[in-house]
């Protein structure tokens, strides 16, 4: 494992583009709505513009560290790198977002770039469908429940277990579900307003 690798992932990761996008707007997005810096924070107080850009840009620190060293064993040590940068930021006093779109970029490339060469992510049928199903998965949960965390854990849950069904080695499993226990207990907030029902919906 290269130990600079990660540390790399980790502070690409720290780069959050919910706070930089507000900045340059003259807010603070920490303040605003549910004070997280993510996409849906910033959809609801920016508008659908600046959050496609943080989207992007949360996607994009999740997929560097993969399309780069995927042909290291350890590749999903940097993927997990990058996640926790984003929701543990040394440049924001280690108050980030949640990490599901950081990790849905580390799904994504892994599954196009397919360094165990899985017979799943080789089917050419899933190939083509993988990120519009995705999408298309995402928005009815959402449309149908109006809230962003439900459609955003149901949907990691359901990649996770992807990417634990084509890379079952016990190393890859462990990271995966590290990754997946992380998003989990930052969602503890969310969890506990939809027990009690005060959750915000869009």
């Amino acid at each position: 494992m290269n130990f600079l690798v990660v540390v790399l992932s980790y502070l690409l990761g720290s780069i959050n583009f919910a706070y930089i996008t507000a900045r340059i707007k003259g807010i603070d997005i920490s303040s605003e709505g549910s004070g997280n810096p993510g996409t849906s924070n910033v959809l609801r107080t920016l508008g659908k513009g600046s959050a496609a850009i943080v989207l992007f840009g949360d996607l994009l620190k999740g997929a560097i560290p993969i399309i780069y060293f995927y042909q290291d064993r350890y590749f999903l040590i940097y993927g997990l790198a990058a996640v926790i940068g984003h929701i543990y930021p040394v440049f924001y006093k280690f108050k980030g977002g949640k990490g599901v779109a950081t990790y849905l970029g580390v799904y994504i490339t892994t599954v196009f770039v397919n360094p165990h060469n899985s017979d799943l992510f080789n089917a050419e049928i899933f190939q083509i469908l993988n990120i519009p199903a995705l999408a298309f998965f995402y928005f009815v949960i959402f449309k149908t429940t109006r809230v962003s965390a439900i459609a955003s854990l149901t949907t990691v849950l359901i990649t996770v277990s992807l990417l634990i069904y084509a890379n079952n080695e016990i190393s890859n499993v462990v990271i995966l579900s590290v990754i997946f226990v992380l998003i989990l207990l930052k969602h503890s907030e969310n969890i506990k307003r939809l027990r009690e029902g005060k959750e915000n919906k869009f």
